[in-house]
């Protein structure tokens, strides 16, 4: 049996120059604030349920975490220092709304349904945000567009495939424009189709996050003029 080896990346290596690298590495910086919010939850939630150390280690040990997790979870005392805290201040500067890195955990880690929704949730928005970069730029008509309108279109319809009656031959009932990219097609019968897994198991997903990331690097290469912008 062939096992594929997977290939890292490292989102400081990419190109400054890319069209799209703003909205990459916006995704992946936003996604490693909410991680450390995650984290930070985790680790906090679990001190004060077993404030005894040995009680501590026992539980934490019944995740089943891989090595180099336990490692960190064990040796943490502090996160990132709170040198500068997001906070939202109104434009006459009378009203700030602050974050508590600590207690914006607990409420985080016991009012949401975790890492998974909110990190595909900033998917969707960068999706979004980076088609409309590339349609002020009256790109070529071509099957790479149309699946980028598709993807945008999903990530506008609460992440599921979304194929209006215009995009759809009525007699054949396909789309009336081809929608490809690489071995990806998009399809009418797609209709309702989750785009992004939700969860690791979910196999009944278009896309993973990381074939977006591929996606906006890769469409630079079919328009030229991208390099030019």
């Amino acid at each position: 049996m062939l096992t594929l080896k997977t290939m890292n990346h490292y989102i400081h290596n990419l190109n400054k120059n890319n069209f799209f690298y703003s909205n990459i590495v916006t995704l992946a910086y936003t996604q490693f604030g909410i991680d450390e919010l995650i984290s930070r939850g985790f680790f906090l939630q679990k001190c004060k349920e077993y404030p005894n150390r040995n009680s501590f280690v026992q539980h934490i040990k019944t995740f089943n975490f891989p090595k180099e997790v336990e490692d960190q979870i064990f040796q943490t005392r502090t996160f990132t220092p709170m040198i500068f805290v997001p906070g939202f201040t109104t434009k006459d500067k009378q009203t700030t709304y602050q974050m508590e890195p600590n207690k914006s955990a607990i409420h985080f880690i016991n009012d949401t349904l975790g890492i998974t929704k909110t990190n595909i949730e900033l998917t969707y928005m960068t999706i979004l945000i980076a088609w409309e970069k590339a349609l002020a730029l009256n790109l070529n008509d071509t099957p790479i567009f149309q699946f980028f309108r598709h993807i945008r279109n999903a990530a506008a319809h609460n992440g599921k495939f979304h194929f209006d009656k215009k995009v759809i031959d009525q007699q054949t009932g396909y789309l009336l424009k081809k929608a490809e990219w690489k071995n990806f097609k998009i399809v009418s019968s797609m209709q309702n189709m989750p785009l992004v897994a939700c969860d690791k198991n979910d196999n009944t997903n278009f896309w993973d996050q990381g074939d977006l990331v591929e996606f906006l690097l890769d469409f630079e290469n079919h328009y030229p003029q991208l390099n030019q912008v």
